[in-house]
């Protein structure tokens, strides 16, 4: 919510837990100038509370104008369009394929840590799980093999000696066994 609709001219708070707002602290005046609002402050409220089968969220959004700028047909429409921008977030979720944090999933065959931890070493899980021990580590040049058994965001991986371990699944990238230009077209259908 604060990297969605928390960008000026609005402010993100947290009012409590599971609970957060964006307030209007600037507002273009009549003019054209920039001005703390002082009438009507303009906000978007998010409220979100765990259930038994899933989280329930209520977002909220305030009025989108005085009457003067309706009735000129000029009224913002600020705060039911970023409300509307975070339910639509919201709706995707996981399955959007532009949104950071996508399902991915890993085919079985070989993998490669991604870039990033290049000279860096990485330890496996010893189980699917981020509170569980970590194991025997790898670089970005291991060989690694992706096989079944991985669990939610984690994927179970071999290494060439028979060590296996668990990977975050945005952690590794398919990795073609032959460097052709369709080899890589199909790799990166899993990115």
């Amino acid at each position: 919510m604060e990297q969605l609709i928390g960008s000026m001219p609005y402010r993100f708070q947290v009012v409590g837990d599971g609970e957060a707002r964006v307030v209007e602290v600037r507002r273009r005046g009549f003019f054209g100038n920039w001005g703390r609002p002082r009438l009507a402050v303009r906000w978007v409220s998010c409220r979100a509370e765990p259930g038994p089968v899933g989280t329930s969220v209520e977002v909220q959004a305030s009025s989108n104008g005085g009457l003067v700028f309706k009735a000129l047909g000029k009224a913002d429409a600020g705060p039911q369009a970023r409300a509307l921008q975070l339910v639509r977030l919201l709706t995707a979720g996981n399955h959007d394929s532009r949104t950071l944090y996508r399902r991915r999933t890993i085919p079985p065959g070989p993998v490669s840590l991604v870039a990033s931890w290049a000279g860096m070493p990485y330890e496996l899980f010893t189980e699917p799980r981020f509170g569980a021990t970590r194991g025997a580590k790898v670089h970005t040049a291991t060989e690694l093999e992706a096989v079944a058994g991985g669990a939610g965001a984690f994927v179970r991986v071999r290494m060439r000696d028979g060590t296996e371990g668990y990977i975050e699944s945005d952690q590794i990238v398919a990795a073609p066994e032959v460097a052709t230009r369709e080899a890589q077209d199909d790799a990166a259908r899993f990115v």
